[in-house]
């Protein structure tokens, strides 16, 4: 009876903390659109502030069109969020928890 309890509360317990498919496919997109060096160098520029596309363009040595393509990307997935005023763009991380995020991430892989 104890082992059969044991069995049963393990299973619960899993289940509870067992992500969702929906999920798992969606935390799987966010991290390929990671995967791409310019996309990374652009997420740490960002966590000290928002930047204009201007600034950021020349930050990392590419063109504008380039980065407004990486732009667009990391915005459709909601990972930045941007802002106008005239004709300037300026972009930021559209969550707080991002700037942890990649300091765990930098402690984990870039050793």
């Amino acid at each position: 009876m104890t082992g059969n309890f044991i069995f049963q509360y393990h299973n619960i317990m899993k289940d509870e903390y067992k992500i969702s498919d929906k999920k798992v496919t969606m935390g799987a997109r966010c991290l390929r659109v990671l995967g791409h060096p310019v996309r990374i160098h652009l997420l740490e520029i960002l966590t000290e502030g928002e930047q204009s596309v201007g600034v950021l363009a020349e930050e990392l040595g590419v063109s504008q069109s380039n980065l407004s393509q990486h732009l667009a990307i990391l915005r459709d997935k909601g990972i930045l969020a941007d802002r106008r005023v005239g004709h300037q763009v300026f972009y930021r991380l559209a969550d707080p928890r991002i700037p942890e995020f990649f300091s765990m991430m930098k402690e984990i892989f870039c050793r």
